[in-house]
C-alpha cells in the first residue's frame, strides 16, 4: 500500500472509531426494547438486524476484525427469527455478545500492513501527450518514418540501435511499448535478455520476414503482436490506441451504499485503481445520478434502510437508458439461495462482504470493461470507435443538463476534413479512411477523458467540452488544428498531409442541443468561407456579414 493510501486509510479507521460508540448504542437499546417488547410488532428487530449488518461489513474492511466477527455473529443468530417472525426474547448467546460489544470495540484495530485489503496497485500516471515509446532498430534510417509518425501524434520517442543502450535507458525510466525493428533474430534474443526484467511493457516485434518460425520466435520472446514489414504505420498506432485504452481507461463506479463510511473506503480503493467514482447514500437520489453520472457499474449493497438492492435494481431496469448497466450486489449475506434470488432481478453479480480490495477492483473492473466493450459495438462507430451520431446527441444534453445545475459552460464543436473528396478521388477510400481515423485517433489522445468526441458523419466530428468557455475552447481545437496538420499519412512509399476546419458555439450563449449544433455548424461554415484550416467561434459568427446574410437566406 502506498503512504498516500495508507494516510486516507488511517483517516477512515480514526473515522469510524469516533462512531463506534453511537454504533453500539444503538444495537444495545433496540436489543433492550426487543426484551421488554409485549407486542409482535418486528420493526426493532428489522432494525437490529440492519444494525448488525452494516456493523460487521464496515467494521471488517476498517480492520476492526473481532468487532466485525461480532456483528457478523449477532445477524447469524438473529437471521433464523427474522424468517420464523418469533422475537428472541431472552436468547443468552445473542445476550452474551451484545454485552460484551463495547469491550470488543475497544481492540485496536489491524494496521494497514496487516491486512490483505490493501492490495491494490494504483494505476501509472503518464503524462497522456507524452507517452513514452522505445524503438530499438538496427537500421536507423528504416524506422525513422515511423518515429516521425508516432511524434507527431505526440508520442515521445527514444530510438536505440542495441540491446545495451536499451538496458541503459530501461534502468532510467519504463516506456509504454518497447518496438524492435529487427533484421537478425539474434537481436531480439539480445533484447529478451534485457526486457524480461521488465516484461509488464509490452514488447511489439517488426520484421521483414513473415514465417512460421520468425512468429513462433517472437512469441516465444513474449511479443506482445508482430506486424511484417513494411509496416502500415496506421497499424501500429491502431495498436497503441487499443493499449492506451485498456491500461487507461477510466471506468465509471456507481456506488450505492447508505453506510457513508464503508462507501468511502470503496470509493477510495476504486479511486486508487484508477476508476470514477460517485457514491448514492440514499436511493432516492439514483435515478439523478445515473443520468449524470452515466457508470460502466453500479456498486449496490443488498440490504438498506429504506428500500432493498433487489428492489432498487427492478427501478433501474424500468429505465430503457439503463437496460444493460451491470449490477453488482455487494453484501454481507451468504445465503446461496438468497444470493440467487437477488441476482433473478436484473443484476448480474455477487460479491460478498468483507471483500479483499485487489478482488474489489479486479471484479469490478472486468465487468466494467465488458459492458464499455459491449456498449461500444451499440454506441459507436465501427470505423473511429467514436460515439455515433444518436449518441452524441444524448451526451450533449447530459452534459447541458448538468451544466444547467452547475451553473458551468459547455463548449460544442463541429469539426470538418477539408477537401475530403479530393483525398478519396487522388489516394483511393482506403486512404481517405485513414485520414478519418488519424482524426480520432488525435481527438481520443488529445482532450480528457470527460470530454466527448464522436463522428458526426462522413468526414465530419463533433466534440463536447464540459467545463470550457469558447477562449479556451478555440485555443484547444486551434492547437488540435495545428497538430494534425502537421501529421503525415502514407500512400505506399508516398506521404502527404491534411487539414482540417472546426466551428464553436458554447452553452450558456446558445441554450438547446439544436441551437449549439445549427451554430457550431454555422462556424464551421464560416471557417470554410474564410479558406479553411482554421477554427471560428460563435463570436466571430455574429460579428461577420457573410453569416447574418447566410442565416437570414
Amino acid at each position: 500500500m502506498r503512504p498516500s493510501q495508507v494516510k486516507k486509510f488511517q483517516e477512515q479507521q480514526t473515522k469510524f472509531a469516533k462512531s463506534v460508540s453511537k454504533r453500539t448504542k444503538r444495537i444495545k437499546t433496540l436489543w433492550n426494547k426487543i426484551q421488554t417488547q409485549k407486542t409482535s410488532d418486528f420493526c426493532e428487530l428489522e432494525e437490529l438486524v440492519m444494525e448488525a449488518h452494516k456493523l460487521a461489513g464496515t467494521a471488517t474492511t476498517l480492520g476492526f476484525v473481532d468487532l466485525g466477527e461480532c456483528g457478523r455473529d449477532i445477524e447469524v443468530l438473529l437471521k433464523p427469527h427474522i424468517e420464523n417472525q418469533t422475537l428472541p426474547i431472552g436468547h443468552e448467546d445473542i445476550d452474551r455478545l451484545i454485552l460484551g460489544i463495547d469491550d470488543i470495540a475497544k481492540i485496536e484495530p489491524k494496521s494497514p500492513d496487516d491486512l490483505t485489503y490493501g492490495e491494490v496497485t494504483l494505476l501509472h500516471e503518464q503524462d497522456r501527450t507524452k507517452q513514452l515509446i522505445y524503438v530499438v532498430a538496427e537500421q536507423p534510417d528504416d524506422a525513422t518514418e515511423m518515429v516521425e509518425q508516432l511524434q507527431y501524434i505526440d508520442y515521445e520517442v527514444a530510438m536505440f540501435e542495441t540491446a545495451t543502450e536499451l538496458k541503459v535507458a530501461l534502468d532510467q525510466e519504463a516506456p509504454s511499448v518497447l518496438i524492435v525493428d529487427l533484421i537478425d533474430f539474434e537481436l531480439l534474443d539480445d533484447i529478451t535478455k534485457v526486457w524480461r526484467k521488465n516484461s509488464g511493457i509490452p514488447l511489439v516485434v517488426l520484421s521483414t520476414t513473415e514465417c512460421w518460425e520468425s512468429r513462433l520466435r517472437a512469441a516465444k520472446a513474449g511479443a506482445f503482436t508482430f506486424f511484417h514489414k513494411p509496416v502500415e504505420y496506421d497499424d501500429i498506432l491502431g495498436l497503441l490506441d487499443s493499449l492506451w485504452e485498456t491500461n487507461n481507461a477510466q471506468y465509471r463506479v456507481l456506488i450505492v451504499e447508505d453506510d457513508r463510511t464503508l462507501a468511502e473506503h470503496y470509493s477510495i480503493v476504486l479511486q486508487g485503481a484508477g476508476m470514477k467514482t460517485c457514491i448514492v447514500d440514499s436511493p432516492d437520489h439514483l435515478l439523478d445520478e445515473l443520468g449524470e453520472f452515466h457508470p460502466d457499474l453500479v456498486l449496490m449493497d443488498l440490504y438498506m434502510p429504506k428500500c432493498s438492492g433487489v428492489e432498487a435494481a427492478s427501478v433501474i431496469r424500468q429505465h430503457v437508458a439503463h437496460t444493460n448497466v451491470p449490477i453488482v450486489y455487494l453484501s454481507g449475506e451468504t445465503d446461496l439461495k438468497l444470493q440467487m434470488k437477488a441476482l433473478q432481478v436484473g443484476a448480474d453479480d455477487f460479491l460478498t462482504k468483507p471483500i479483499n480490495d485487489l478482488h474489489l477492483t479486479q471484479a469490478v473492473s472486468i465487468r466494467a470493461r465488458r459492458f464499455r466493450a459491449l456498449s461500444a459495438m451499440m454506441d459507436r462507430d465501427s470505423l473511429t470507435g467514436l460515439l455515433n451520431h444518436s449518441n452524441l446527441k444524448m451526451a450533449l444534453e447530459r452534459e447541458l443538463s448538468r451544466a444547467r445545475r452547475h451553473k458551468s459552460p459547455v463548449s460544442f464543436v463541429m469539426i470538418d476534413i477539408d477537401h475530403f473528396k479530393s483525398i478519396n478521388d487522388k489516394y483511393g477510400h482506403p486512404v481517405g479512411d485513414k485520414v478519418i481515423k488519424g482524426v480520432a485517433r488525435l481527438l481520443n489522445y488529445r482532450f480528457r477523458k470527460t470530454d466527448t468526441s464522436a463522428r458526426y458523419g462522413g468526414e465530419e466530428f463533433a466534440l463536447i467540452l464540459p467545463d470550457t468557455p469558447a477562449d479556451i475552447a478555440l485555443r484547444l481545437i486551434d492547437e488540435f488544428r495545428s497538430t494534425f496538420a502537421k501529421t503525415p499519412f502514407s500512400n505506399g512509399p508516398e506521404t502527404f498531409t491534411a487539414t482540417l476546419s472546426a466551428g464553436i458555439a458554447t452553452f450558456p450563449e446558445f441554450d438547446s442541443i439544436e441551437g449549439l449544433i445549427e451554430v457550431a455548424d454555422s462556424s464551421l461554415y464560416l471557417a470554410k468561407e474564410r479558406g479553411r484550416n482554421r477554427v471560428v467561434t460563435h463570436v466571430e459568427l455574429g460579428n461577420s456579414d457573410d453569416s447574418q446574410e447566410k442565416n437570414t437566406a
